[in-house]
């Protein structure tokens, strides 16, 4: 795998076509569907899941399922099996520790648009070896709202995601629409598995098609990758960070590289997620389509 590692921090991210087998995919989807039957009667988001009012309808609408991996022990299984820990030692190392998930239910019909951004701007930590690693549960096509990277972007600037005085986690319009003509679309089958640096500019499109696209993301990083105060990154306790290792071993000395750094404050009311703070912020440079 030594080409995968080169392409990586070329790019600043690798995609693996198929890479989980169907069998899985069909689980993950049941589990899946079932969350969304239990939640029919939700109108206001709690503990589990985020619900905004849908754009168009104004309707109430399932955005996210957070954390799934204290939800349903298959989620929390899924991120330690071989295919993707092999991928995570080449990139990361031998010892990698999971911060948190989310199942972004990207539903049909017109399920919003996620601006340009940078997850690094959410949790800066102490050097950069921190990605995400996104599982396609649906085929992803350019109609059902692909993800969209900025191939190169995450050995640039990281860019200031505030508006209004305040962290809004999206970049503004002057630096969008840079992105757009050179961005690439990622699509692939159900099963297929992306890795992206924490510091790509990467963005997603509207769902106005009949066909769902839930993706499951990873917020992964080295063991010595330690977060900064003041950052969305956080641990319970000594015990938590000790369950969330995915491979190896927890360091007690974090590393510490000159890494570009934004401090993602002032925060703002309400952060509940990409979607609240992005919609509650005046940088809201959105895709509806892929002709933009």
């Amino acid at each position: 795998m030594g080409s995968l590692k080169e392409t990586y921090l070329d790019k600043g991210y690798v995609v693996f076509e198929n890479l989980l087998p169907m069998s899985l995919i069909e689980d993950l989807r049941a589990i899946v569907d079932s969350l969304i039957d239990n939640a029919a009667a939700l109108t206001t988001s709690d503990e589990v899941y985020e619900i905004l009012d849908d754009p168009n309808s104004g309707k109430p609408r399932i955005e996210r399922i957070k954390s799934p991996h204290k939800v349903r022990p298959l989620f929390n299984e899924l991120i330690r099996c071989p295919e993707i820990t092999d991928v995570l030692r080449t990139l990361l190392g031998p010892d990698v520790r999971l911060q948190n998930s989310k199942l972004n239910l990207k539903s049909q019909g017109g399920s919003a648009a996620v601006a340009w951004h940078q997850d690094w701007a959410f949790y800066p930590h102490t050097n950069d070896d921190v990605l995400a690693v996104g599982i396609m549960i649906d085929d992803m096509t350019e109609n059902n709202g692909p993800v969209l990277f900025a191939p190169e972007t995450h050995r640039g600037p990281v860019y200031d995601h505030t508006s209004n005085g305040f962290f809004c986690g999206a970049v503004n319009e002057s630096v969008a629409e840079t992105l757009t003509p050179t961005a690439r679309i990622i699509t692939g089958t159900a099963g297929t598995v992306t890795f992206h640096h924490a510091r790509l500019l990467h963005a997603s499109i509207a769902n106005p098609s009949i066909y769902p696209r839930r993706l499951l993301l990873y917020e992964v990083m080295a063991a010595d990758a330690w977060p900064l105060a003041g950052c969305s990154a956080f641990f319970e306790s000594w015990d938590s960070m000790n369950e969330r290792m995915v491979i190896g071993v927890q360091s007690t000395s974090p590393r510490l590289t000159n890494v570009p750094v934004r401090m993602p404050q002032p925060e703002p009311s309400k952060r509940t997620s990409i979607f609240q703070i992005q919609r509650d912020g005046s940088d809201q440079y959105y895709l509806d389509d892929l002709n933009r």
